[in-house]
This record gives structure tokens, C-alpha cells and sequence, in this order.
């Protein structure tokens, strides 16, 4: 075998090792670009199901905030209308004539008396007219306890009605204050009701 014919051969070989060998990195290339594809498309998926899902977060989040709000300014506007009721029926107690006032301070004094034997306080206006009253709630509390009765009256400047009352056994606040403030709490939720049936 010539030289040259050798020449020849191992170029034949190398050039077709060579074309293999590119074919082989182009396939590897076409695999290798399919596969970087794949990846980034399932990445793209992946990053757009989460973006997605914190869109949906965030909607619920505003929507369950923006109920909220309006169900606080709801409450809130309730409240204040229920405040108002109950600061008018307040100030209408207050405005009461002797003739009611006094009428308060009799059941009061009959319904809560801690003692037969007690000292009465009640607001300077009242005062004349619960000491005309005194043997009439003497003679009722003598059949509640069943022993004498003996009230001493005393004014204060500090009650605006009803009744404070100080014995032996215990003090009993039956001022308007606190009295209202017992039955607002006894009767809110059924003018809440009354007030707003449909809510």
C-alpha cells in the first residue's frame, strides 16, 4: 500500500469519525435543548400556578377584609344607633316629673332594702318627697321583714335619682345610674332585635 493511499484511508477515517462524532453532539445538542425546554416550560408552570395561587390568596384576602370592614362599619353604625335609643329613653328617665320619680324610688326601696333598719340616699330634689313617703315604706318594709322598720333619709348632691341605701348587712346601689345601667344590659339584645329584625 502506497503512502499516499494510507494518507488517503486515515483521512476517509478521520473524516468520517469526525461526521459521526458531529452527529452525535448535534443529537446531544436537540436532546439537550428539548430537555432545557421542558424544564423551563414546567418552571413557566410552576412559577405561574404559584403566581396564581397568590393572586387567589390575595382576592380572598381583600374580599374576606372588605366583608369584614363592612360588616365592622355595619356593627358600628348599629351601635351607635343603639347607644342613641338608649341615651334618649336615659335622658327621658331623667326628665321624669316628682310624681314618677317619686313612684321609682318607693318600688326601688321596697324591691331591693337590704335591711329593715337602713339609711336611704337620695338626690336633693327627691328628698322632701321620699321623707312624705317615709312611714308608708316603713310600714311596707316592716311586712316584708317582718320586724319594725326604720329609714333615715339623707340627700346627695353626686345622685341624679333612684336610690342609695346603706345598712348594717350591706349597701345596695339602686341609683338611676346603675339601674339603667342594669337594664340596658337586661333588654340590648332584644332592642337589637326589635331594631334591626332583618339583620
Amino acid at each position: 500500500m502506497s503512502q499516499q493511499t494510507l494518507i488517503d484511508k486515515i483521512l476517509k477515517t478521520a473524516e468520517k469519525e469526525a461526521d459521526e462524532l458531529t452527529d452525535e453532539m448535534i443529537g446531544r445538542a436537540a436532546e439537550n435543548e428539548k430537555l432545557t425546554l421542558k424544564n423551563a416550560a414546567a418552571e413557566c408552570a410552576a412559577i405561574k400556578k404559584a403566581s396564581d395561587e397568590k393572586c387567589a390568596q390575595i382576592k380572598r384576602i381583600a374580599e374576606l377584609t372588605s366583608g369584614l370592614n363592612a360588616r365592622k362599619a355595619k356593627l358600628h353604625a348599629r351601635r351607635e344607633m343603639l347607644d342613641e335609643a338608649f341615651a334618649a329613653a336615659y335622658r327621658k328617665m331623667k326628665r321624669a316629673d316628682q310624681s314618677d320619680r317619686l313612684d321609682l324610688i318607693k318600688k326601688l326601696i321596697i324591691k331591693y332594702a337590704p335591711a329593715a333598719d337602713m339609711t336611704v340616699v337620695v338626690s336633693e330634689r327627691d328628698l322632701d318627697a321620699a321623707v312624705s313617703e317615709k312611714a308608708a315604706l316603713e310600714k311596707a318594709l316592716s311586712d316584708k321583714f317582718g320586724k319594725a322598720a326604720k329609714l333615715n333619709f339623707e340627700k346627695s348632691e353626686k345622685l341624679s335619682g333612684g336610690v342609695y341605701m346603706r345598712s348594717q348587712l350591706c349597701d345596695v346601689d339602686a341609683s338611676l345610674d346603675a339601674v339603667f345601667s342594669d337594664l340596658r344590659e337586661k333588654y340590648e339584645a332584644e332592642a337589637d332585635r326589635l331594631l334591626f329584625p332583618a339583620l
